[in-house]
C-alpha cells in the first residue's frame, strides 16, 4: 500500500499544477511604519548594552556608512479560478546588510547594526476585477502573522495581523510586472512592540506564471 504522506504530497502537487501556480518577488519603494514598532527603528544593538564611561581620548564607535533598509517580499500563489488568486507571502521589513550582521561580540559594526528584525507572513485572497489588454487591477485581503527578533539576546515575540491592499499588474508572456500598495495591521501582545502597529508600503516587483 502506498505511503499516505507520499500520496498527500503528490495530490498537493497535482492540485497546485492544475490551478496555475506562480511566484513573485518585489521590493518596497515607499515604506511607513507607525505604532510602538516605529520606536524600535534605528535602535542599534549597542542600546542593549550597559552604558560605560569612555577613557580619556577614547571615542564611541560610529557607523559612518549605514546601508539603506528596504522591505522585501516573495510569494507563491495559485489561481483556482481565473480572477481569484490565493497567495502565501513572506515579508522582511526594514532589511539591510547591516541588519544581517549576526557576528555578535563587541565589534563596532555589530554594535552599530539595527537591534530589531521584523518579519511577517501572509495568506492573501486576491480578486482581479479589471482586465484590459494585459493590464489587470486587483484587491487583496487576508490573515497574517508577525515576529520581532531582538538580535542582542535572541528574544522573539509573535503577533497576529490583517493584511490588505490592491495593485495593478501587466503580463507579457509568462512574466508579470506589478505595483502593489498594502497595509498590515499587526497586533503584538507582548515584547518591545506591544500594541497595534501599522506597516504600509508600495511594492514594485516581477513574477513568473
Amino acid at each position: 500500500m502506498a505511503d499516505s504522506a507520499s500520496v498527500l504530497r503528490v495530490s498537493f502537487l497535482l492540485v497546485l499544477v492544475a490551478c496555475h501556480p506562480y511566484a513573485t518577488g518585489g521590493v518596497e519603494m515607499s515604506t511607513k511604519i507607525s505604532g510602538p514598532l516605529a520606536n524600535l527603528r534605528g535602535q542599534p544593538v549597542a542600546s542593549a548594552r550597559p552604558v560605560t564611561a569612555l577613557s580619556a581620548g577614547e571615542t564611541a564607535p560610529v557607523d559612518t556608512t549605514p546601508s539603506v533598509p528596504h522591505t522585501y517580499s516573495v510569494a507563491i500563489g495559485t489561481a483556482p479560478v481565473r480572477d481569484f488568486h490565493i497567495e502565501l507571502g513572506f515579508h522582511a521589513h526594514d532589511l539591510s546588510s547591516d541588519a544581517l550582521d549576526m557576528s555578535g561580540g563587541s565589534s563596532p559594526s555589530y554594535l552599530a547594526s539595527p537591534r530589531y528584525l521584523t518579519e511577517t507572513t501572509s495568506l492573501d485572497f486576491q480578486w482581479i476585477f479589471l482586465r484590459i489588454h494585459g493590464v489587470t487591477s486587483y484587491i487583496h485581503v487576508g490573515p497574517a502573522a508577525g515576529v520581532v527578533v531582538d538580535k542582542s539576546d535572541g528574544a522573539t515575540t509573535f503577533g497576529q495581523a490583517l493584511r490588505f491592499g490592491g495593485g495593478i499588474a501587466y503580463d507579457v508572456s509568462i512574466v508579470r510586472v506589478y505595483v502593489d500598495a498594502s497595509q498590515t495591521e499587526l497586533l503584538m501582545t507582548g515584547g518591545p512592540a506591544a500594541g497595534v502597529n501599522q506597516l504600509s508600503g508600495i511594492t514594485v516587483g516581477v513574477g513568473l506564471h
